[in-house]
This record gives structure tokens, C-alpha cells and sequence, in this order.
């Protein structure tokens, strides 16, 4: 990097500076210690030479944009000042932003959520996209007021289950700050949640299944039929054909989608704990070990005949298109883990003349155990809700039969 001897700086003959082949610094004759740094793309930044301790290191005062050559200056001179006392002002400036809750977030919090969190992702985008205008608060300036009042600009935009989940993630940051020490109490603790109005549980009927089954049969009949003129065509210019699900492997299944809507669907399990099943999770007598990803904690779901049957195929559907076998269930052309199956699952869903997800599926899951008079802890088991309590508030409005035995039970008292 060539250094071009000292000049009293201006503005004029800053903004003049062109940009070289390498970077080059130009230092100010009226103030020691400052010069201008200059980058092959043009870029020009001030910067203070200092030695704190005996240690010299280049201060960054700031882009040649954002400040005047008398404004570097000044600031050069603090720098150089709470340098001969012993005080760096780089690690003023660390101390400064650790301080804030993007400070925080980037210090610690986000490797902690990296090391221990099932989806730090989500996490991360939450504090840093819906809560970007505290970002650059002071984490003891994030007040149970200023939430509140966040609230109430997004409440009209955002469903009060969101508005819950995004509140819920801030506050468990701020709970790791405290335990750090890096507040004093949590000012979250007490903020009550949002309510959310109890709608009855939306399941799919008996005749919804049956389209819904007839649907993914139609699709797995049609990707068997393309396969089928691909070869075809193939035989007709002599070239080697691919496999046949139906002939070579003897299924109707042709990929992933129908083996994981079913599974849902006779299983009740979250998408997440689904998408990650491993081979290793199905013992022989057809019971799956499910690893809950919200809380860690695992629970046994015993698999219908119909499920351990497809996914049998799978892992054979699995191994010839691969050549392997695979540790995971749900697997891609190359054999890695599926993340999503949002593209074809929304192409069968466009086609039913209902509305379906994965959550419905689940929740017709526990809706038929309820129906079948399956009792109400069981039902919480299977499904990993953290108490009873979730599944009373969600499930135990479909016992009408039985609202209508104990009320009809009152009809010979006399009041």
C-alpha cells in the first residue's frame, strides 16, 4: 500500500481522490495521526493511527461520505486523546454496541441458538426482521411498553398467533440476557400473551380423505404413465430405459409425497418431526421412536399395517433409484434430506375442492381418536402436546355425543 506524503486536507482535494490499482493512504498535516484511505474501487474511508498501551493499531473513524474533513479531525482528536490515558476506543465502540439488542444477537445470542436451537434460522429472522426498529436499542431500554406498543402497530397485520410466536421469541432472548447478566430482570417476564380467539378444530371429513387419497393416487397413476411413454420413446431410438415403479418395483407409489401425506395422516406428527425421520427411528415391529423438535423429548407412535406398507416401498423406491440405501426417510434425486415438499404438495392441493395442509392432516389425525372415544391423555401422547390442557382446548369440543348423553341425562329431574 504506497503512503503519499502529508497535505492539509480539504474537502475539495478529498473528493478529488481517484482509486489505483492498490490501495494507497493520504495523511492530514493538521492533525496527527489522521489520513485518508483510499481503495481500488473507489471507496475512501478515514482513519486515525493510534497507540493505546503500546499497541498501534488503525482506527476506522468513518466513510469519506458520511463525514467532513473537520468532523474526522475532531474525532481523530478524541481518539488520540483517550489514547495517551490508556483507553481504546475500539473497544468503546464493541462495549457500545454489545450493549443493544443487534449487539447481543450477534455476540452471543446468535451461536447460541446456532449450537442449541432446532431452527435458528427462524429464530434469527424473527429478531432481526419484525423487530428490526429495536435492533439498535439498548437492551435495558427494551421496555413491556414498547412491546405493547409494537403490538398494537402490527395487530391489524398479523394474526395473534404470530403476533404471540414473534413476542415469544424476543422474550427468550432477553430471558438469555438476563441469565448472562447482561440485564438485571427480564422486562418481558409478565407480558401477557395475546388472545387468541378458540375456533372449533378443522379436520377433514370421511369423504374429504377419500378425495384427498383418490388425488394422490391419480398423481403417483399419471408420474407412471409418463414414465411409461419415456421409455417408450426410449426403446424407439434403442437406448436403455428407467425404471418402472409398477413392473420392476411392484408399487403404485413413484416418489416421497404419497408415503409422507399418508404418514401424517395416520400418525398426527408435526412436518418437522416427520421430515426427519430416520430408517433408524422404525424398529421391526413397526413403531416409530419420534423425536419432538421443539423440545427435544421423543414419544412411541405404533404405524397402521397400511403406513409400515408404504413405507416399505419407499425405502425399496429409495434404494433403486439410488443405487444405496439412505438414512433418511424422505430423500431427494441425490439421496439428502428433504427440507420441503411445498411444490408438489401445493400442485395436489390446488386440485381438492377443500382446503388442505399438513397441520389438517394432523389435526384429523387426533380428531378420530377423539371420535373413537380414545381418552384424552392418550390422544395428548400420541400427538407430543407439552399437557393435556392443548388437546382439551383443541379436541373435546368434537365429544358432542357426549354433551348430548349428560344433558339428556337431566330430562326426568324436576327443578
Amino acid at each position: 500500500m504506497s503512503v503519499k506524503a502529508a497535505r492539509s486536507l480539504t474537502q475539495s482535494q478529498v473528493e478529488a481522490f481517484l482509486p489505483k490499482e492498490k490501495r494507497y493512504k493520504v495523511y492530514d498535516s493538521r492533525q496527527s495521526g489522521l489520513f485518508v484511505q483510499v481503495s481500488p474501487t473507489g471507496r475512501k474511508v478515514y482513519y486515525c493511527f493510534i497507540r493505546v498501551n503500546g499497541k498501534a493499531t488503525d482506527h476506522k473513524l468513518g466513510s469519506c461520505e458520511e463525514l467532513t474533513v473537520r468532523q474526522a479531525r475532531s474525532l481523530a482528536g478524541d481518539a488520540l486523546v483517550k489514547a495517551r490515558r490508556g483507553q481504546s476506543v475500539a473497544k468503546e465502540r464493541v462495549q457500545a454496541r454489545s450493549g443493544t439488542l443487534r449487539g447481543f444477537i450477534a455476540e452471543r445470542y446468535k451461536a447460541y441458538l446456532w449450537a442449541n436451537h432446532s431452527d435458528p434460522a427462524a429464530s434469527l429472522w424473527i429478531l432481526e426482521v419484525p423487530f428490526a426498529e429495536l435492533l439498535d436499542e439498548r437492551l435495558v431500554d427494551i421496555t413491556s411498553g414498547r412491546i405493547e406498543q409494537w403490538r398494537i402497530k402490527h395487530g391489524q397485520q398479523l394474526a395473534p398467533a404470530t403476533l404471540n410466536k414473534r413476542v415469544g421469541a424476543l422474550k427468550a432472548a432477553l430471558a438469555k440476557a438476563k441469565l448472562w447478566g447482561l440485564i438485571e430482570s427480564n422486562p418481558l417476564q409478565d407480558l401477557r400473551k395475546v388472545r387468541v380467539p378458540k375456533k372449533p378444530v378443522d379436520f377433514l371429513s370421511e369423504e374429504q380423505i377419500d378425495i384427498l387419497r383418490l388425488t394422490l393416487a391419480e398423481r403417483d397413476n399419471d408420474r407412471a404413465l409418463q414414465r411409461r411413454q419415456y421409455n417408450q420413446w426410449l426403446v424407439a431410438r434403442r437406448r436403455a430405459t428407467r425404471l418402472f415403479y409398477e413392473e420392476d418395483l411392484e408399487m403404485d407409489i413413484t416418489d416421497h409425497l404419497t408415503p409422507f401425506a399418508l404418514l401424517i395422516l395416520h400418525t398426527g406428527l408435526r412436518f418437522k418431526e416427520a421430515i426427519n425421520l430416520k430408517w433408524s427411528d422404525l424398529d421391526e415391529k413397526g413403531v416409530l421412536t419420534v423425536t419432538d423438535y421443539k423440545t427435544g423429548n421423543f414419544r412411541y407412535m405404533p404405524l397402521v399395517h397400511e403406513v409400515q406398507k408404504v413405507l416399505v416401498h419407499l425405502k425399496r423406491l429409495n434404494y433403486a433409484n439410488l443405487g444405496r440405501e439412505v438414512e433418511h426417510m424422505f430423500v431427494g434425486p441425490e439421496g439428502r434430506p428433504l427440507t420441503s415438499l411445498k411444490s408438489s404438495w401445493n400442485r395436489v392441493r390446488q386440485k381438492l375442492p377443500f382446503e388442505c395442509d399438513w397441520m389438517k392432516l394432523r389435526r384429523t389425525f387426533g380428531s378420530l381418536l377423539i371420535k373413537n372415544g380414545v381418552p384424552t391423555y392418550h390422544v395428548s401422547q400420541l400427538l407430543g402436546h407439552s399437557n393435556v390442557e392443548t388437546t382439551q382446548k383443541w379436541y373435546l369440543g368434537l365429544k358432542i355425543d357426549d354433551y348430548r348423553a349428560a344433558v339428556q341425562s337431566l330430562s326426568g329431574v324436576e327443578f
